[in-house]
């Protein structure tokens, strides 16, 4: 109800100022008959003049005759004749038509925009009001090509659902459906052709821009999607500028050579123009006084292939331009009908175009040579979308009037409304010349861009060649470098960058207010520099590695203690030697157990040391292999609980003779010490290790302190679990000597094996002394082959200094194996000194 009640209230408004309108400055018309009259809004003329008449404003007179206009609404005539001339689109039907000069004026296109709302052509303001019923002398409208002007037509046109398909209006804001529903258009919206563009700058790395708009809605809209898209892929607009409209021409001159030389001052190499054919045209000119050269240039689509910029004297010397040019495609016939229907009049001509109204002063002097360069060019301009625009009416009006292409017949009695025929535009789905025509929820097609690149031949000639397409429905541009020539000094691609680009492997820093001015650094080494965070670097994963000023990580060599490394066999085998030794010296008291030797170094004692020793040798084998979290749970409690049983065994041993036996006052002490300095220090020893599995139990770890290597290594060096097992030992082998030297041994033989037991147990304490800054300072896989050493070493130095000189006496000296020799035999200990001893009784 809203907008037929407003309708009703202009139209006795608008009839009075329009009917005056028509009587003192009529616009230009061309009319042709038709069963169904489809109207057309073009810019036959692209300015106007308000006069006066005796102080009362008249309407706007227009002047500037524009070629392309006029070639557009030849190209809608052209195919309304062909549909008419069709036995399979609307056969039997002819299609008329309306064509009004909008003169890129509001007023002039809301005086033809009214019009196409009456019903009777002898009355232009006769609106109708009824919107279900209502029949207007159109029933649908083709046109207009600016933005601003479809949104005021649009409306009015609304009013009776009155469908207009623009060839040329490209604003964002007409994909609203809430705001247009009865707006199509054949072009891509603004949002496309910025994405184009964008995706253009980036190709090329060209990041530091300038961004020209015209002062109207067309220029403002496109810079502001523009500058939103390019910020979002890291461009900066370095510079904007809205060039000057409504001035006079000095004005106007002035402030666009100011414009000219801002842009030679910015050092700033690529310049995007949202313009009007004549405003660009007015901005090259000053740019080519100022002597702007060897810059790139992209045009938008509306003067993508200007033929008025391209003749400016001197143009080829500003740079490589650039057009995003809306897709197009041929139109067989169209240069032929043009050149017959602008022919002199001869006899025959047809009514229609004997009775044109030539309210156009230009229109009637016109001749194919005017038009011949841009029909050349055709397929670069919105001839073909005007084209395919009444195309898209005829298809949906075949559907409407249930047309039978088999038997030619329409359905021509049926009464047809606007809003029946708006329904079936938004349905048709079909093709033309190889170009698909339908359209989305938003009324937009699916045509593209095609990426051109004007190229001049001295002296006045100039070519546009197709160097690239852009893809609406996928959003994405393709650019076929190799035909590109680029007009520069030294023919190579021109730079537009605030700073140069980072080199691989390099962040940003970012310097100043635009993200585009940076300053590079190297990533340190263990990181890399991502093309999705180019201001940070990132740090490899904990299994890879990389150098510094790198892209990417690799991945780390994975290391381990192996037996087949020459240090860790070396080790095997002098393990292998010791357990040798064992298993020879295990032989002697195996085989002369019975000897006053083997008694004197007691069989208990020695099978003790023997065993441990050989227990602590095999642990060994648990550090040269593959670590696991087990074998690095179990290694270290059974070398060192193995080492302790064998350090206890040398404390009860040094105990007993050094005569500190004596001392213990519990007599089943005294007798079983050496088991209860066993028993004890074993338990020492798991308990520590049960606390040390409580606090912070050993695991396997990757380490990666190494350059390039990913070390398997276990961690059971930490504090306090390692530290305290070691300690235990150390401080046993202390004890040891400390009792070794204090004692008084009974006979010579108990001195000389406290000094044996002393020398050994010096050794041990010599070599973890030496053993423990060595393996905390160390790095690597062979730093557990140090406590290999020492444990070897340390077991070397028990064998040496307490069997093998009994070993020695056994087998090379046996006349020193006599009782009288080892005089004090370690199983038969000697009896209380408080108690006689049963030879003395006797006596």
């Amino acid at each position: 109800m809203a907008p037929k009640l407003l309708l009703g209230l202009l139209a006795p408004i608008l009839s009075l100022r329009m009917s005056k309108a028509k009587e003192d400055a009529p616009a230009t018309r061309f009319n042709a008959p038709g069963d169904f009259i489809i109207g057309g809004m073009f810019a036959f003329h692209s300015k106007v003049q308000y006069l006066t008449v005796d102080g009362k404003p008249q309407f706007p007179a227009c002047y500037s005759f524009y070629l392309i206009g006029y070639l557009q609404h030849l190209a809608m005539r052209f195919a309304i004749e062909e549909i008419n001339n069709s036995t399979s689109l609307l056969p039997g039907i002819q299609l008329g038509y309306e064509v009004h000069d909008t003169c890129n004026n509001e007023a002039v296109a809301t005086k033809a925009a009214l019009a196409f709302l009456s019903r009777d052509p002898e009355n232009d303001n006769a609106a109708q009001c009824d919107y279900a019923n209502a029949k207007p002398r159109v029933i649908a409208v083709v046109g207009p090509s600016s933005s601003s002007l479809s949104m005021l037509v649009t409306r009015i046109l609304n009013f009776l659902s009155i469908p207009e398909v623009s060839f040329g209006s490209s604003s964002s804001y007409l994909s609203d459906r809430q705001t247009f529903p009865s707006f199509f258009r054949t072009i891509p919206s603004d949002s496309c052709q910025a994405d184009a563009i964008v995706q253009l700058l980036n190709k090329f790395n060209w990041n530091w821009v300038a961004a020209l708009a015209t002062d109207n809605l067309y220029g403002r809209q496109a810079l502001e999607i523009f500058t939103q898209e390019a910020l979002l892929k890291d461009i900066c607009v370095a510079y904007e500028a809205i060039l000057p409209d409504g001035l006079n021409p000095s004005e106007q001159n002035a402030k666009l050579i100011d414009i000219a030389d801002r842009l030679e001052n910015s050092h700033i190499n690529a310049t995007v123009v949202f313009a009007s054919p004549e405003e660009a045209e007015a901005l090259l000119r000053a740019v080519v006084a100022t002597r702007i050269t060897r810059r790139v240039w992209i045009a938008s689509e509306c003067w993508s292939a200007s033929p008025g910029v391209a003749l400016i004297p001197g143009i080829s010397n500003i740079g490589t331009l650039f057009g995003i040019a809306i897709k197009s495609g041929a139109m067989p016939g169209f240069a032929e009908y043009v050149q017959n229907l602008l022919a002199q009049p001869q006899p025959g001509r047809t009514t229609e175009e004997e009775e044109v109204n030539e309210q156009c002063p230009e229109c009637g002097s016109l001749t194919y040579a005017n038009f011949s360069r841009a029909i050349q060019n055709s397929r670069f301009y919105t001839m073909f979308n005007a084209y395919k625009a009444v195309y898209a009416i005829g298809h949906a009006l075949h559907q409407l009037l249930h047309c039978d292409t088999a038997s030619r017949t329409c359905d021509a009695d049926r009464e047809v409304y606007p809003w029946q025929l708006l329904e079936e535009i938004a349905r048709v789905n079909f093709t033309v010349e190889s170009e698909p025509v339908y359209f989305t929820e938003t009324g937009d097609p699916p045509t593209g861009y095609d990426l051109i690149l004007w190229d001049w031949i001295p002296p006045k000639n100039h070519t546009f060649g197709i160097v690239g397409s852009y893809d609406a429905l996928e959003r994405q541009l393709t650019v076929n470098e190799s035909k590109i020539k680029w007009n520069t000094e030294d023919g190579k691609l021109p730079v537009s960058r605030c700073t140069q680009e980072c080199k691989p492997g390099q962040k940003r820093w970012l310097r100043g207010e635009h993200n585009c001015c940076y300053e590079c650094e190297d990533c340190p080494a263990g990181s890399f520099q991502d093309q999705a965070h180019p201001t940070e670097c990132t740090p490899c994963p904990q299994h890879q590695w990389s150098p510094a000023q790198s892209t990417k990580c690799f991945n780390r060599a994975v290391e381990y203690l192996e037996v087949t490394d020459l240090l860790a066999t070396i080790m095997v085998a002098l393990t292998g030697l010791a357990l040798a030794q064992m298993a020879a010296v295990t032989g002697v008291l195996l085989r002369h157990h019975a000897s006053p030797a083997i008694r004197y170094v007691g069989r208990f004692p020695a099978s003790a040391v023997i065993l441990s020793s050989a227990c602590c040798c095999t642990s060994c084998f648990l550090f040269v292999t593959k670590p696991t979290d087990t074998i690095c749970k179990l290694r270290q409690p059974i070398f060192f609980g193995s080492f302790a049983v064998c350090l206890a065994a040398l404390l009860g041993t040094a105990v007993r003779r050094s005569g500190l036996e004596q001392t213990l006052k519990r007599r089943w002490l005294r007798k079983h010490h050496m088991g209860f300095s066993i028993l004890l220090n074993t338990a020492v020893q798991g308990l520590l290790c049960l606390l040390w599995y409580y606090w912070n139990p050993p695991f396997l770890e990757e380490n990666t302190e190494l350059d390039k290597i990913l070390l398997l290594q276990c961690e059971d060096s930490a504090f306090p679990g390692f530290t305290a097992l070691l300690a235990h030992v150390y401080c046993l082998a202390l004890f040891c000597c400390f009792c070794s030297l204090v004692g008084q041994g009974g006979n010579q033989m108990d001195r000389r094996a406290t000094k044996a037991i002393n020398f050994a147990v010096v050794l041990i304490l010599i070599i973890w002394t030496l053993f423990l800054p060595a393996y905390v300072t160390s790095q690597g896989k062979f730093v557990a082959l140090f406590q290999i050493f020492a444990g070897l070493a340390s077991i070397l130095a028990i064998f040496g200094s307490c069997y093998y000189p009994v070993c020695y006496v056994v087998l090379f000296a046996p006349h020193l194996n006599t009782d009288d020799y080892f005089s004090c035999l370690p199983q038969d200990p000697p009896a209380d000194k408080e108690k006689p001893s049963a030879a003395e009784a006797k006596g």
